[in-house]
């Protein structure tokens, strides 16, 4: 189980590596909104070291979902999911696979840009290192919530409409609890039950959302 695990793990990465302008293009989206947000607002520094840590959240979320609808559909179009259907492994694996490579390649990338987006912004360094463990539970929460909806909605008309529909509500909490993690040394509170909350929420959709996609491809499968 753990060979396939890893195997798999490859494979997504070796095609992600394939569509590596599609993560260009996330980047640049994400930093593109820290850089006209100044000139939203203006350059007064206070005010954007305010808004700076909802900016960033806000970034992050709408830089990361628009990819998710692709999830499994090239899996599903070429007939991949049906060979490990019949393959009798687990698709609990390949969904967990998928997840992690999309983490790597999507994820990793905009959390070690994130210090440079926090610097465009003013946000104090002091905040930094919050602001990267409560970013990086976040987009991880999102990921799972991106393969929820994937799952979901594979095989449907308009797939990138509906998984939009779904994610952007189940995501309020995870935002929610991340910004109030940031902001809370700001008024000389302790950040940690904000992240705890943050991390409950994580632990809670891993087990939900995996399952859910197991069920959602299986789903997906027999009604083809």
């Amino acid at each position: 189980m753990m060979g396939f695990l890893r195997a798999s793990v490859m494979r997504e990465l070796r095609i992600g590596w394939l569509s590596a302008g599609d993560i260009v293009a996330q980047l640049g989206f994400y930093l593109m909104i820290a850089t006209l947000f100044p000139l939203a607002v203006g350059p007064a520094s206070e005010t954007l070291a305010e808004l700076a840590v909802s900016v960033i959240w806000i970034a992050a979320l709408l830089s990361v979902a628009p990819a998710f609808d692709k999830l499994f559909s090239a899996d599903f179009e070429t007939g991949w999911i049906d060979q490990i259907y019949l393959s009798k492994q687990p698709l609990l694996i390949y969904v967990l696979a998928k997840g992690t490579a999309h983490m790597l390649m999507s994820g990793l990338p905009l959390l070690i840009m994130t210090p440079i987006v926090a610097g465009l912004m003013g946000l104090p360094a002091p905040l930094l290192p919050v602001l990267l463990l409560s970013l990086s539970l976040g987009i991880i929460g999102l990921n799972l919530l991106g393969l929820l909806a994937a799952a979901l909605t594979l095989g449907a008309r308009r797939a990138g409409l509906l998984g939009a529909v779904l994610i952007l509500p189940l995501a309020f909490p995870l935002l929610i609890f991340g910004v109030m993690a940031c902001e809370a040394p700001q008024i000389g509170m302790s950040s940690a039950p904000h992240l705890s909350l943050l991390l409950a929420s994580v632990l809670a959709l891993l087990v939900i959302s995996l399952w859910a996609c197991v069920m959602g491809l299986t789903s997906a499968l027999e009604d083809r």
